[in-house]
């Protein structure tokens, strides 16, 4: 698989990455010339610890089993990380530097040992440093490694130097020189060394040397290789490392400044493995680090002069071949098994020709094998009647071959040859072959000749795929949607099922729910799904809903053995799983270990052990389902606690906020060891649900102004495949403000006690004068009620008189009007007697209030009143309707009497003597309106409004007249 690369872009604080080390939870620490960094989750952290750490060279880092991490800074020593916080340990040779820091378990015991002008072990809180010939000062030490003591021989510790080579230092004896014999180039600068165990207990020591490549001394035997005699790809050689790719197989892996190169049980060293390949891009291999991804997966961390790698070594995707890798990679191919169980896989190539793979060797096929054109489009093998039938193929330029012996020798075709023309062949079922030209049109193959069917026939123009369903052939087409034949009749479906206007590519058939459905690529419109169960009448499929494609164009679909669908797409491979609701989704891309993030439409087949081979424009890899192997949870960590910005530690589980207001950082990761930036993560206060964050890809968080007392944080987080890790609970205290101090609240609580208490005695004392005043109160004001009791209803009498009556005239009010007119007309109604209504107005009053001023207007209108009252009826009410208006209400008159009444009024007030306005002209007169309802009337005056407003009209009438008259509704 490739490697994920690291460098200063996503954190490190420097290119040159000198040591790698990783601690058991995940984590990983690099040293780099110009200090440390630590990876967690997707995030690398440059760390500045302790004065001394800063911006320094960091040439070893090593961490231990329980969790410390030891790094050794140029010129300052050796630093330790335990229970989160930094120590320095001193420098074991003081102003020179520390080669290398080593802990090396022997007979279960854990030794910490740092090398470099010496050797010196860390015991109890001092270096004890190990004794050395006198001829070796001045030669440093790069490495160290311990031979536990078995019973035939005691503990031995191997010691790599610059300049003096190797030296064995047995227990009890002196260290001695120990000569690397065998040809090749120079053995005096040891820079690593290694012990692997051996099948018959027994260990190897292997040797890397800087100009004098790799030695192993295994039973008393050197063995050497360099540039002069292996594929070693330099003698410059920096580090060594073992590494298991799987549990029953072990390699050595060389770090030089050519590259990487891989030793396995054939011992002969490779560099064509691809993290090999994509090492060689960056400079010098520094160090190398194994280790585990959290399901068990191992992987290698490789430090160069360009920074960190990390090379998975197992995963679903393997990669098989990158040919093609310069043009347009991997246009098809063909999975078939072999008598042996094995699998034969034939690859057709952009440029590469045909490439066949059995049993681990592959076999290439070109011009020299007959084929015309090196882009090979499609490679399938056809029935021909024969056991294993006839491998076909497809080219550039529009040629058809067979594969006859080693040779493969030209088809006829009907279609022309020529530059811009290519042939695709594809197989509706195991039987029946169609091909498709670019430009020509297509034809069938009837196991003797081709049917031809040029463009422009009734046939599709070109097709993409073909599927064989009973009687019915199915095919996606550039332009002309869903193509259906049967029985020599072409049918499409197209924008009639709701297909939109799009080219369609590979197709394929899933079965969901007994129910067969054809899933296919498109240029615009992702994945689409058509119901056939009616083939007459095919239904576009829209629920459930596909999950969301991160590109529209998508090549195909093809069910792998568990079940799950690979979608292949121009941005990546995604495996969708079914579930109840829908489907889960999960992304593949170059660093999963694709060899190209862009499929190849058609270029994707099924083997008969479930597995999945897809081609990509960057060679072919094959899926291995991975539903059976159940996922663990991964550990989520706390990687860094701020408050304030200041980093902090928890003491006794709980973090301790300094103030009511102060923020607190959190930043966590999930340490999967790959597709890190694909973990979710999510945040929330435990005891308020409603604050729970949803799920995102953000690995800090920060929380402000919490709520005083003890609060409960919990964080989660999912790895890529939705996995859930085990949640951390963090308990926060944040403090009270002084009055919600506990002792505050009691003394405050005392206090309101106290208080309580004073102001009720005062209150009991105070209710008490209050009750005798109430007492004498109550005394006197009962005597003062009874002594006005009278006055009371006279003023109660008096206020129900002033409120029927008019303040200037003393007649009846509006309000008294109409209460009366409503009344009287009921009376009226329901006793049959006659009702008479009077609406008078002064005539030519605004000219007598402009002229004689409204004091004068006032008088009037009370003498005026005076008039109308005194010639009444004893039944009659008189009232002020408003301003110079008066309504005069006559019950049992009839219209005549009424009207006399009426007459009767006006000459009263036209004779009445008007001291105030005599000199007023013309003289005061009245303009009255009569209305009157008749005894037993059903008429047009149906309710006392309607009566009213008849005598309101016969009064405009009587002015309308001239004035000074009276006018009656009949008029």
């Amino acid at each position: 698989m490739p490697p994920d690369v690291f460098g200063t872009g996503e954190g490190l604080p420097d290119p040159t990455v000198n040591s790698i080390a990783s601690l058991p939870n995940g984590q990983v620490w690099m040293g780099t010339m110009q200090g440390l960094a630590r990876q967690d989750g997707a995030r690398l952290t440059h760390i500045n610890g302790l004065p001394g750490m800063n911006g320094r060279a960091v040439h070893s880092v090593a961490t231990s089993t329980d969790g410390d991490v030891y790094a050794a800074y140029e010129s300052t020593g050796i630093f330790r990380l335990q229970h989160g916080v930094w120590a320095s340990l001193g420098s074991p040779f003081g102003a020179q530097r520390s080669r290398r820091i080593r802990i090396i378990e022997v007979n279960g015991e854990q030794r910490i040992y740092a090398t470099g002008d010496g050797v010196a072990r860390w015991v109890g809180q001092h270096w004890q440093h190990l004794p050395l010939p006198v001829d070796m000062q001045g030669y440093e030490i790069f490495d160290i490694a311990v031979q536990a003591a078995s019973d035939n021989q005691p503990e031995t510790i191997w010691l790599g130097s610059f300049g003096a080579g190797l030296l064995r230092c047995i227990t009890g004896q002196a260290c001695t020189r120990v000569k690397i014999t065998g040809a090749g180039p120079r053995t005096n600068e040891v820079r690593s060394l290694l012990l692997q165990p051996r099948e018959d207990g027994q260990q190897a020591l292997w040797v890397a040397m800087l100009g004098g490549g790799v030695a192993r001394f295994q039973a008393g035997v050197w063995t050497r290789w360099s540039t002069a005699n292996s594929s070693l790809p330099s003698d410059f050689v920096n580090d060594l490392a073992q590494v298991k790719p799987d549990p029953s197989h072990t390699e050595i892996w060389a770090g030089t400044r050519g590259g990487l190169a891989m030793m396995s049980n054939e011992q002969v060293w490779r560099t064509d493995h691809t993290a090999s390949a994509q090492t060689q891009q960056t400079s010098r291999i520094r160090s190398i680090s194994t280790h585990t991804t959290s399901q068990g997966q191992p992987t290698v961390w490789v430090g160069t002069d360009g920074g960190a790698m990390r090379i998975p070594l197992a995963g679903p995707w393997q990669v098989i071949s990158t040919l093609g890798n310069d043009a347009n990679g991997i246009w098809g191919l063909w999975v078939e098994s072999v008598e042996d169980g094995q699998q034969r896989v034939w690859l057709a190539t952009d440029g590469d020709g045909v490439a066949r793979l059995e049993h681990g060797q592959w076999q290439h096929y070109g011009k020299a094998e007959g084929i015309p054109n090196q882009t090979v489009r499609s490679v399938l093998r056809v029935p021909n009647g024969s056991k294993q039938g006839s491998l076909w193929i497809g080219t550039w330029a529009g040629h058809v071959l067979r594969l006859q012996g080693d040779h493969f020798i030209e088809v006829a075709t009907p279609w022309r040859k020529q530059d811009d023309e290519s042939a695709s062949l594809m197989l509706a079922d195991n039987s029946d072959l169609w091909a498709s030209s670019r430009t020509q049109g297509i034809a069938h193959w009837n196991g003797r000749e081709w049917d031809w069917m040029p463009a422009g026939h009734e046939a599709p123009n070109r097709i993409y795929a073909a599927v064989k369903l009973g009687q019915d052939v199915w095919f996606s087409t550039l332009e002309r949607g869903l193509a259906r034949l049967r029985a020599g009749q072409w049918r499409y479906f197209q924008s009639n099922i709701g297909l939109p206007q799009d080219t369609l590519y590979d197709l394929r058939v899933i079965t969901v729910d007994g129910h067969p459905q054809l899933w296919t690529g498109s240029n615009k419109h992702g994945l689409l799904r058509i119901d056939v169960s009616d083939p007459d009448q095919p239904r576009l499929i829209t629920q459930p809903a596909l999950p969301t494609l991160p590109i529209p164009l998508v090549y195909g679909a093809l069910q792998d053995g568990a079940g799950d669908v690979l979608v292949c797409t121009d941005y990546g491979v995604f495996l969708w799983r079914a579930t109840a609701t829908g489907y889960t989704s999960t992304a593949y891309h170059r660093q999963d270990g694709l060899p190209h993030d862009e499929c190849n439409g058609s270029a994707m087949q099924k083997d008969a052990n479930g597995r999945v081979w897809i081609g990509t424009v960057g060679g072919a890899a094959v899926y291995t389902p991975w539903r059976n192997a159940a996922r663990k949870p991964s550990q989520l960590i706390i990687s860094d606690l701020m408050v304030d910005g200041n980093p902090i530690a928890m003491r006794g589980g709980v973090i301790q906020l300094p103030k009511r207001d102060s923020s607190l950082e959190l930043k966590y990761s999930l340490l999967t060891g790959e597709k890190e930036a694909a973990s979710r993560y999510r945040v929330q206060l435990s005891d308020v649900p409603a604050k729970r964050d949803p799920w995102g890809n953000a690995d800090s968080h920060v929380l402000a102004r919490l709520p005083s007392g003890r609060q409960h944080v919990r964080i989660e987080a999912m790895d890529f495949a939705g996995t859930l890790a085990a949640p951390i609970e963090l308990t926060v205290d944040v403090p009270y403000l002084w009055w919600q101090t506990p002792v505050a609240r009691t003394l405050m609580a005392m206090c309101l006690l106290l208080l309580f208490w004073a102001v009720l005695r005062l209150r009991l004392q105070h209710l008490r004068k209050q009750e005798d005043l109430l007492r004498e109160m109550v005394k006197q004001r009962t005597a003062q009620l009874q002594a006005s009791d009278g006055a009371l209803r006279k003023a109660n009498d008096d206020l129900h008189r002033l409120s029927y009556t008019d303040a200037l005239t003393g007649l009846a009010n509006r309000r008294r009007l109409f209460e009366a007119l409503t009344s009287q007309f009921r009376n009226a109604q329901a006793q049959q007697r006659p009702l008479g209504v009077l609406m008078i107005d002064l005539d030519h009053f605004k000219q007598l209030n402009d002229s004689l001023g409204h004091l004068t207007g006032d008088r009037c209108l009370k003498e005026i009143a005076q008039c109308l009252l005194a010639q009444l009826p004893p039944q009659g009410l008189a009232a002020r309707y408003g301003g110079e208006e008066f309504c005069v209400l006559l019950p049992g008159l009839d219209a005549t009497a009424s009207t006399a009444m009426a007459e009767l009024l006006r000459r009263c007030v036209e004779t009445m003597p008007t001291p105030c306005c005599d000199s007023h002209r013309p003289r005061l007169t009245i303009s009255v309106g009569v209305a009157a309802l008749a005894a037993g009337q059903s008429g047009p005056i149906h309710d006392a409004d309607a009566l009213l407003a008849a005598a309101d009209r016969a009064l405009y009438a009587a002015k309308d007249a001239g004035r000074n008259r009276v006018k009656t509704a009949q008029d």
